[in-house]
């Protein structure tokens, strides 16, 4: 009964290490993964920003009218 008792211990304590390890990948990996959403949302918004400058900017002024 004694064996019983030390591999369910055993397994409890496996079982804890793994999901833990899991888990802490899995923030690291997320945290990676929003940063690199954020430098890529950066880059389109500057990017159409531009884009919309371009398009409302006359490309030469109309001079001045007397």
């Amino acid at each position: 009964m004694k064996l019983f008792i030390k591999i369910g211990v055993g397994v409890s304590l496996a079982l804890n290490a793994f999901v833990f390890t899991v888990a802490m990948y899995g923030l690291i990996t997320r945290e990676a993964k929003v940063e690199e959403n954020r430098k890529w949302l950066k880059k389109t918004i500057e990017k159409e920003v531009y884009d919309q400058i371009k398009f409302v900017i006359p490309k030469q002024s109309g001079g001045v009218v007397r």
